[in-house]
């Protein structure tokens, strides 16, 4: 395999970068914006995190923030789901709660009990993590339940919510989910000597969640701008 090339995650970092800002500083509902800009800056993060791993794969240290950076992206998708839900029963609010619990768990399982991947190999664009059996099957429960929730929880919201904008918004963040999430299985399933690589596939497919997520941004913003000009009185 030829060398790792950082140039892909530069690029990709920095466009979500970009993103998170216009997020923060754009006119909407803060409950939607917020969770969608921490989103952001998360796949931003990873990005970054990577091209430190591959500049020194044995640092351990570079290894655990880059997975510390995704542990919290299921949790942080889960709440901005039950943020498109309207109306919002309270069962639903705290739907994302066990899952920031757990991400919290396993944060201090690698940082404090030293557990997490303690080797990466890097190749092309992607990294490879060398992660303990325990830890590697408990984590792989704790982001696959939190992605299968998210499926399972938008499609459930679209048929019962009746606010077309929001209903916008949960299709174009099922549809970002499904546009990662289908093909890094793919490339698992169909190519050999895979071991490891899930999470630097996901979180490079995971472009097609930022482009639905900026799609949500910027018609959220129409409807911040929209509401500010009906409230602004006439002179």
């Amino acid at each position: 395999m030829p060398p790792y090339s950082p140039l892909l995650a530069i690029v990709t970092g920095v466009l979500e970068f970009v993103a998170a800002v216009f997020t923060l500083i754009s006119p909407g509902r803060k409950q939607i914006l917020l969770p969608t800009a921490l989103i952001f800056l998360l796949l931003a993060g990873y990005q970054f995190a990577e091209v430190a791993v591959c500049a020194a794969p044995d640092n351990v240290l570079f290894l655990r923030l880059a997975y510390f950076d995704i542990t919290w992206l299921p949790p942080l998708s889960l709440w901005l789901m039950t943020r498109l839900v309207a109306p919002r029963p309270k069962a639903v609010s705290l739907i994302s709660i066990p899952w920031f619990v757990a991400a919290a768990l396993i944060v201090g399982w690698i940082f404090i009990a030293g557990s997490g991947p303690d080797k990466s190999v890097c190749q092309l664009v992607v990294a490879r993590y060398i992660n303990p059996r325990p830890f590697d099957v408990l984590y792989g429960a704790f982001y696959q339940s939190g992605l299968a929730l998210l499926l399972f929880g938008t499609t459930a919201a679209l048929g019962a919510g009746g606010d077309p904008v929001l209903r916008k918004h949960l299709a174009g963040l099922q549809a970002g989910a499904l546009g990662f999430i289908l093909p890094s299985l793919a490339v698992r399933i169909l190519f050999r000597e895979t071991e490891g690589i899930l999470p630097s596939v996901m979180c490079h497919f995971a472009l097609v969640l930022a482009v639905f997520l900026f799609v949500m941004v910027l018609r959220e913003r129409r409807q911040g701008s929209s509401i500010q000009r009906q409230d602004r009185p006439v002179s």
